[in-house]
């Protein structure tokens, strides 16, 4: 099967054809580091994170990257209001989030540029636009990008008119009394007396939030980008505004060839944002659920649609989640006691299907949805294999490596970075430990306590005590 895209840009279903065959260049729009990332936030870059793993396992060449902005509105309004040094509260947040990325198995990209290490590129787009004769500057020391004299319309890729812009634009086009036209966006902002800026042949100023992600995604990547993603709010004015700034500057088209955007993590049925006030910071949710819970509930859900965020939603993906991981315990406590010659039982055959149903369901636009849902009908049969017939080692060593390559792509299964993984008490493995564990939690539901009690008990005095709670048991050493 042929992978599929959902193209913001013409609204379609289209094959995937990079513009140099297997080399794709990704560009993910990155953080404003002002604050500590909230769940919204691990809802776009996990979602892109697993498009990515994908395209490698499809054997693309996959450059992948994201840039930080740590400079604009929000960073020095946050500086002010904590009289904090500007730098040194973005460096904290920036820290804050590549830690929450990587305990969400998040992988680094390929290049994670800062607009403040980018200020020379900056201004040589920006002069690089008025010598084109579609920027101004105005008498403020401010930079516009000019709509009017541009050969692109704004509005091709939210597909809306001039007049629906102008009356949905909900506070996010500057007003600004120098420009020549209101949906002229800035490019350079001039810096107040006292503010953090940069010398600029109009002044001192800094970045405007638009130009810098066309710079970097093309200093990084490619003048001319294969896949450009974010969430759906950035579709207007941020996106528009590269396509826009970026095809002036190099005269070359598409900016982008696909445009990938996913939906909104809500709470009731509205955004999650800081500006709402409606949200949970990332950390706050760590506190309470695994890493591997949370992706789960984030990639049990298309990338393109809405998740209504909830405990209870969380509670039951870690419901999920734990039938799943019992399938990998129940073959590793089977490989324990399987003998060598044993029977295949199907299973490969059983693994060579679900890898054909899952390729289809992620060449349909990334469909993690249907790709799960068939990895539960793959556990329910290797649990019954397991439980009812006799297996050779071969064919569950088989299982267990076909569910890490899963994991490589969809990155739900793998260990948790806990404390309780350090300093395992000698001649106990930790595959042992998550045996017992699988057969204390078969004992529970069969709801045979002696038999629970008595695992418990056993690992108690092997040092290691466990906790049940509603993201499932966890153990740590006593």
């Amino acid at each position: 099967m042929v992978l599929r895209v959902y193209n913001t840009l013409t609204r379609e279903m289209e094959n995937f054809i990079p513009f140099c065959g297997k080399k794709v260049n990704m560009y993910i729009c990155g953080p404003t580091v002002y604050d500590h990332c909230h769940l919204g936030h691990a809802r776009s870059y996990v979602s892109f994170d697993v498009i990515r793993r994908y395209l490698i396992y499809r054997g693309y060449d996959v450059n992948y990257i994201s840039n930080i902005t740590d400079i604009d509105d929000k960073v020095i309004d946050r500086a002010k209001e904590k009289g904090e040094d500007l730098f040194a509260l973005s460096r904290k947040f920036t820290e804050s989030f590549i830690e929450d990325m990587k305990a969400l198995r998040v992988l680094a990209p390929d290049a994670q540029p800062k607009v403040t290490e980018h200020i020379p590129e900056i201004i040589e787009a920006v002069e690089t636009l008025i010598n084109k004769g579609t920027a101004y500057s105005t008498h403020k020391g401010n930079v516009y990008y000019d709509l009017m004299r541009s050969e692109e319309k704004i509005g091709t890729l939210s597909h809306q008119t001039v007049k629906g812009l102008l009356e949905g634009s909900g506070g996010r086009i500057e007003v600004e009394n120098d420009k020549k036209y209101q949906l002229d966006f800035v490019l350079w902002k001039s810096a107040p007396q006292g503010e953090t800026g940069w010398e600029s042949p109009w002044g001192r100023g800094r970045p405007g939030w638009h130009i810098e992600c066309s710079v970097m995604s093309m200093k990084y990547g490619s003048q001319q980008l294969d896949i450009h993603g974010g969430g759906m709010d950035l579709i207007f004015p941020h996106h528009e505004a590269e396509i826009l700034q970026s095809e002036s500057c190099t005269g070359k088209h598409p900016f982008s060839k696909y445009w990938l955007h996913n939906g909104f993590l809500t709470i009731n049925k509205e955004k999650m944002s800081k500006s709402l006030g409606n949200f949970f910071t990332i950390k706050e949710v760590l506190d309470k659920f695994s890493p591997g819970t949370i992706r789960f509930f984030i990639v049990y859900t298309h990338y393109r649609n809405n998740i209504d965020f909830s405990g209870e939603s969380l509670e039951e993906a870690a419901r999920a989640r734990k039938r799943l991981l019992n399938t990998i315990s129940n073959v590793k406590h089977a490989l324990n006691e399987a003998h060598k010659d044993g029977n295949d039982c199907r299973l490969t055959e059983l693994i060579n299907e679900t890898r054909e149903t899952l390729i289809n369901s992620m060449d349909d636009d990334f469909n993690t949805r249907e790709a799960i849902g068939n990895l539960f009908v793959f556990s329910r049969k290797v649990n019954y294999i397991v439980s009812n017939e006799a297996h050779s080692r071969a064919a569950l060593e088989d299982v267990l490596e076909f569910i890490s390559e899963i994991d490589g792509i969809l990155g739900i299964f793998g260990e948790e970075e806990h404390e309780a993984y350090k300093n395992i008490p000698e001649g106990l493995p930790e595959y042992k430990i998550m045996e017992m564990i699988g057969l204390r939690d078969r004992a529970r539901e069969g709801k045979d306590w002696v038999k629970a009690d008595a695992i418990r008990d056993e690992l108690k005095e092997k040092g290691i005590i466990i906790e049940d709670g509603n993201d499932g048991t966890k153990w740590r050493k006593g």
